[in-house]
Order: structure tokens, then C-alpha cells, then sequence
């Protein structure tokens, strides 16, 4: 998908509980070069920093800010058009990488004390679902990632809730929302 159509089929607004903008280019690129310290737990790493390991022909990122005072969930997304046969290795090395990868990494002086894989969810043409925790200023942070793949496109949400941290994943509702833009 070229970046006008990629674009095109990124939501932006309020939708599902959600209000989705656009992430100013600087943040995004501030990312882009996590390496990890340990080359199995790259594949996590990239996806930590907002982007696939494999390098997307284009890419779009939104925020994700609830529009609920009830909802104390945030995050993001975005969405990494690849060739199908690259899309599916992004998946591929991804699911390796989580299994050889439990104990956490560290990256651009972040650490990241562990990566659990969760419950796949049954959603787009291959999916999966893993929670990483993150150290800040001595506070863990669990942060909750969706990956699903749609034909060539890769996209991935994140999402933290400091309330509660076992409600942090975005809703499968969103998600599908916006795979439904990529039909």
C-alpha cells in the first residue's frame, strides 16, 4: 500500500472510545533505531520504538487518547505497509523473538524487565498479543501489544493503563475498526 492509500485507511478522530491523532513526525522518528541488547529481542524492540524490524515501505502512527473520563487506557498505533511475503515475517520473527526474549531487554537506555506472550486473538490474517514492562523511574510499566497482520499491512496498537494494569490492552473492537479501513 503507498503512503497516500496507507494513509488513507489510518482512522483519524473519535472513534470506539477513542480519539486517534496524528503523531508529529519528530516524535516518531525519535524511535526508529531501538536496537536491543540482545539481537533475539530485536523484533520486540523495533515494535517498542513504533516501528516493524523489517523496514515498512511506508508507515502512519496515531495516538490514542480515550474519550471517556472512565477510560484510564492510552496508547497508540500504527500501521506498517510491507510486500505480503514481508508482512508475514514480520509476524513470523516476531513470534520467535517472544519466545526467545522472556527475560526483557534494553534499549537506548530504556530496560524492559520482561516480555510475556498472551492470548492470540482471532483477528485479521494472523495476530498475536504479548505484554512487555518497562522500568520508569523505578516503577514498572506494563504496556499491552496487538499485532495483526492484513494482507501486507502490519499494524500494532499499544496500550498502558496505570489504574489497572490487566485493562491495558486496546479493545478488540478498535482494532477491528480499523481493519475494517484497510478492506
Amino acid at each position: 500500500m503507498d503512503p497516500q492509500a496507507l494513509e488513507k485507511a489510518t482512522i483519524s478522530g473519535k472513534r470506539r472510545g477513542f480519539e486517534f491523532k496524528q503523531v508529529a513526525k519528530a516524535e516518531v522518528e525519535a524511535g526508529r533505531d531501538m536496537k536491543a541488547d540482545k539481537a533475539e529481542c530485536q523484533p520486540v524492540a523495533s515494535l517498542a520504538g513504533g516501528y516493524t524490524h523489517i523496514e515498512a515501505v511506508s508507515t502512519e502512527h496515531r495516538s490514542l487518547e480515550p474519550s471517556s473520563a472512565k477510560n484510564a487506557t492510552v496508547g497508540s498505533m500504527w500501521l506498517a505497509s510491507h510486500s505480503e511475503k514481508n508482512a508475514e515475517r514480520v509476524m513470523s520473527e516476531l513470534r520467535t523473538s517472544l519466545k526467545k526474549c522472556p527475560d526483557g531487554f534494553k534499549t537506548l537506555g530504556l530496560m524492559y524487565k520482561s516480555v510475556e506472550p498472551l492470548n492470540d486473538p482471532d483477528i485479521g490474517d494472523d495476530a498475536l498479543s504479548y505484554r512487555i514492562t518497562s522500568v520508569v523511574a523505578k516503577q514498572s510499566v506494563p504496556m499491552t501489544y496487538t499485532v495483526v497482520r492484513k494482507g501486507g499491512v502490519v499494524v500494532t496498537f499499544y496500550g498502558v493503563n496505570m489504574l489497572t494494569p490487566k485493562d491495558s490492552a486496546i479493545p478488540t473492537a478498535t482494532i477491528e475498526e480499523q481493519l475494517k479501513q484497510l478492506e
